[in-house]
């Protein structure tokens, strides 16, 4: 098994350091699984689709420009 190195903020180390029973290794290697299948997932997903970044970006675009009218209309 690999070794994985974490950066935790100050606030986080405490709350870690208060609960020493609690197998943090295995909570994190249990997120890290949960997150990995999802990324996976959407990796799956994106490999059969035939739009492409530009046709996104564009579908984007055309969806907040949208947004911004409908929104303003109501807050008038």
């Amino acid at each position: 098994m690999s070794k994985l190195t974490l950066d935790v903020p100050i606030e986080l180390k405490a709350i870690l350091e208060r609960h020493p029973k609690t197998h943090w290794e295995r909570v994190a290697e249990k997120a890290l699984w949960s997150y990995a299948r999802k990324v996976q997932l959407a990796d799956q997903i994106a490999s059969r689709s035939a739009l492409t970044e530009t046709a996104t970006e564009a579908i984007g675009r055309e969806v907040k420009a949208a947004l911004r009218r409908r929104y303003s209309k109501a807050a008038r």
